[in-house]
């Protein structure tokens, strides 16, 4: 992808206003709004935000993701997702629906290092199959309500809640090739 781009940003949560009245991208808040931009603008990339938003919105950005690349307008434009965590579900669908890249934006204060994020040429490890290969492939998810669920450990039978320590530690590094449970799933 040529890095002298116009960038196209869906971001249904409104949290990347401020974001975007720095730099030249084109905002917009549905993923309808953000199919008819991609084609009649023939944005370079789009940059699809993955906030705090209910598990039914993220399904419908992850929808907008394979339409992008099913749709003959819209299929040579590159897709990048900015997700607020490793979530190995998340990043197999995307995957699936054919979108190349993902990013991750920490819980912090919006900064010059979120906008970097959105707007730098994506690397190697940003390659979503490059961000699965490190995740351990037992991470499973259970439905809290409408916005959360609980992660867990597929290989110790569901039953073990990962918190954000043992997730950043362990699961969401190569260190789970170490895993007793990675190793000896029971």
């Amino acid at each position: 992808m040529d890095w002298e781009m116009k960038l196209l940003v869906c971001d249904i949560s409104g949290e990347m206003d401020w974001m975007i009245q720095e730099s030249d991208a084109v905002l917009v808040n549905s993923p309808v709004q953000c199919l008819n931009r991609a084609i009649t603008e023939q944005s370079n990339a789009v940059v699809i935000r993955f906030g705090d938003i209910t598990l039914r919105e993220r399904d419908a950005l992850i929808e907008l993701c394979s339409v992008l690349k099913q749709n003959q307008y819209t299929n040579g434009i590159g897709v990048i997702a900015l997700l607020s965590s490793k979530h190995r579900a998340v990043m197999e669908r995307l995957r699936d629906a054919g979108v190349e890249y993902v990013k991750f934006l920490a819980k912090v204060e919006p900064s010059q290092a979120s906008i970097d994020i959105m707007t730098n040429e994506p690397e190697p490890k940003d390659w979503v199959n490059f961000q699965l290969e490190i995740l351990c492939p037992y991470l499973h998810y259970s439905k809290i309500d409408s916005r959360h669920e609980m992660t867990v450990c597929g290989g110790y039978l569901d039953r073990m809640v990962l918190g954000r320590h043992r997730l950043q530690e362990i699961c969401e590094t190569r260190g789970h090739l170490h895993c007793e449970y990675y190793l000896n799933p029971r």
